[in-house]
C-alpha cells in the first residue's frame, strides 16, 4: 500500500494519528460575561461603575415611622422601627451593609449607629456607644439616641428593669454553719433546705473546702547551690 508524504515522518515513520479528527483545528471560545444583570435589560450601565443607593435612602425605605411614641412623653417624637435585617447576637439591632471608608471593603453595622452619625455629622470611634433612650434596639430616630459607654448602659439597663436578677452571695457566717452542719453529719438535701441554697453552689463550696491551702510565698534571702 502507498502511503503519502504528508503521512511521513522524514525518517520515513508512520506518524499518522489514529484518531484524525483530533487534527481538526479547535478555535479557542470566546465567552462574554454581561456587565449587568441580565433581567435587567433596561439598564445597560456596567455593574462596576454604576452608582449605589445612598445608604440613608436604603434605611428610610425600610423604617415604620409610626412606631411607639417616647415613653418620656409626646414631645420626644413617635420610635423609627426598622424593618430589615436584624443582628444574629440577639440583640435585635438593625444592621445594613456599608461599605469602610478606609478598606473599603462591604461589612455589616448597626443602623441606629448610622443614622446617628448621618444627623449629626461625627464618625465615632469604635469604643462609643449609642445609647437608646426609649429602650428598643430596633429604634433609629436619631433623637432617641444618645452617645455613652458601656458602664452607663449597664446602669441604665438595670434603672429601667432590663436587667437579669445579680448573682446571689452568701456571707462567710452561712459558709461556716454550713460547714458545721456538714461536720455533724447533716445531708445536701438537709443544707439547701436550712440554708435555702442550690445544689450546684453547696457542691461547688463543699468542693473548694477540700482543696488544700497554697504553701505561703518564702520572703527570706535566695538561697544558692
Amino acid at each position: 500500500m502507498q502511503q503519502t508524504a504528508s503521512s511521513l515522518s522524514p525518517k520515513g515513520q508512520n506518524n499518522a494519528s489514529p484518531h484524525p479528527q483530533t487534527h481538526k483545528i479547535r478555535r479557542k471560545q470566546i465567552t462574554t460575561f454581561p456587565t449587568s444583570n441580565p433581567a435587567n435589560e433596561h439598564n445597560k450601565t456596567p455593574a462596576k461603575t454604576r452608582r449605589r443607593t445612598p445608604i440613608m435612602d436604603r434605611i428610610v425605605a425600610l423604617t415604620d415611622f409610626n412606631g411607639p411614641i417616647h415613653p418620656e412623653g409626646p414631645h420626644k417624637g413617635r420610635c423609627h422601627d426598622f424593618m430589615g435585617s436584624r443582628s444574629a447576637s440577639g440583640t435585635q439591632y438593625g444592621m445594613i451593609h456599608t461599605t469602610d471608608p478606609i478598606t473599603g471593603r462591604s461589612r455589616m453595622k448597626s443602623v441606629h449607629r448610622v443614622a446617628y452619625e448621618n444627623h449629626h455629622g461625627v464618625t465615632l470611634s469604635p469604643d462609643v456607644l449609642v445609647l437608646h433612650t426609649c429602650d428598643r434596639q430596633q429604634c433609629c430616630n436619631p433623637e432617641h439616641l444618645e452617645i455613652g459607654n458601656h458602664a452607663e448602659n449597664m446602669r441604665q439597663k438595670a434603672e429601667r428593669g432590663r436587667a437579669s436578677a445579680p448573682r446571689k452571695r452568701h456571707s462567710a457566717l452561712k459558709g461556716q454553719q454550713i460547714l458545721e452542719m456538714r461536720a455533724k453529719g447533716a445531708t445536701h438535701k438537709e443544707i439547701m433546705d436550712t440554708h435555702n441554697v442550690s445544689p450546684t453552689w453547696l457542691k461547688g463550696f463543699l468542693k473548694r473546702q477540700e482543696q488544700p491551702a497554697p504553701l505561703p510565698l518564702f520572703d527570706g534571702p535566695a538561697v544558692l547551690n
